[in-house]
């Protein structure tokens, strides 16, 4: 119902859907009000509000995935390893890298122009299902196969890491050795990526490369989590633990010896220091990973995979009777 006057107040009160185009007292009870005295104000109204459903469901399924990668491999690998990620890793991932992108995915604008169908509004429907499913299945996959790839290398010795050795009490470095490594760099990639794959949704919302935060936000994180990766050991790494060990191994394996300091490392080998071509194997598969997750949501979630299986088996909507 559209109105702009007192006299529309109580269609506007009982409409399912009530829009007021002015600001005169019918505003007052109208769900929705818009200064623009209009019929496109219902236009309006349905962009936002699509927009608005679809931005809610993205930050969802980042959510769900976020918790997945969590409790999946993450804490398996923890509990059958006895490791944990650094302390100042799980800071970056809870304070910068999902605080950050939670709040950029909610930036993106509406479409331009209005779908020929409405969003999904069902959170255990198939659309919600096949995302966070298809998404949750390539991270356990490619954290699975990363140790597959780990226990190949000739420079990493099996059960060289042993929890028994070091000191229990120092649960902050259980992260000093090579399984925690792997595991801390495939799973910030996942964690990165979660923001950017849901940012997809050209259909309701802007087109993903008009979000500007959040591509700043994302590429910043991929560019700083590349150089802790591929960089030799320096200070950036060393606050993470990650490709680094303590200031006399480094100096043995030829690094020189910091000029920061670093806690000794709790663990027999000293350091976790990925070599240089090893480095860059594991850094392509995990962009590799960032890969299969985005191509599943735009060919299958958002693209014409679900455009097919939309025509051949389309959702029995509710007849309303007028």
């Amino acid at each position: 119902m559209c109105g702009d006057g007192g006299n529309d107040s109580l269609a506007l009160r009982a409409a399912h859907v009530g829009i007021a185009l002015s600001d005169a007292e019918a505003s007052i009870v109208s769900p929705f009000s818009s200064a623009d005295r209009s019929m496109m104000s219902c236009v309006e109204l349905l962009r936002q509000s699509r927009a608005g459903l679809a931005t809610s469901f993205a930050n969802f399924t980042a959510l769900i995935c976020y918790g997945q990668i969590m409790s999946g491999m993450l804490k398996m690998a923890t509990f059958y390893f006895a490791i944990s990620l650094t302390e100042n890793l799980w800071m970056l991932i809870d304070g910068a890298i999902s605080t950050g992108l939670m709040l950029t995915i909610s930036m993106s604008g509406p479409a331009e122009r209005l779908a020929p169908h409405r969003p999904t509004s069902r959170i255990l429907g198939p659309q919600m299902l096949a995302s966070v499913g298809g998404i949750v299945l390539m991270n356990w996959l490619f954290s699975a196969l990363s140790y597959v790839w780990l226990f190949q290398q000739d420079w990493f010795r099996c059960n060289e890491h042993s929890a028994a050795e070091g000191d229990a009490t120092k649960w902050w470095l259980q992260g000093d050795n090579y399984e925690s490594s792997i595991m801390s760099f495939v799973c910030t990639f996942q964690f990165i990526n979660n923001g950017f794959v849901v940012n997809y949704g050209y259909l309701y919302r802007a087109r993903w490369y008009k979000n500007y935060a959040l591509l700043v936000v994302w590429s910043f994180l991929v560019a700083f989590s590349s150089y802790m990766l591929l960089a030799d050991p320096n200070r950036v790494g060393c606050a993470f633990r990650l490709n680094c060990g303590t200031a006399s191994t480094l100096e043995r394996l030829g690094y020189g010896t910091p000029t920061w300091k670093v806690e000794p490392y709790n663990s027999p080998l000293g350091h976790n220091v990925i070599p240089k071509q090893s480095r860059y194997e594991l850094w392509g598969y995990c962009l590799g990973n960032m890969a299969a997750a985005n191509l599943w949501q735009v060919f299958v979630i958002n693209g014409p995979v679900r455009n097919l299986l939309r025509k051949r088996k389309p959702l029995r909507r509710l007849k309303v009777k007028l």
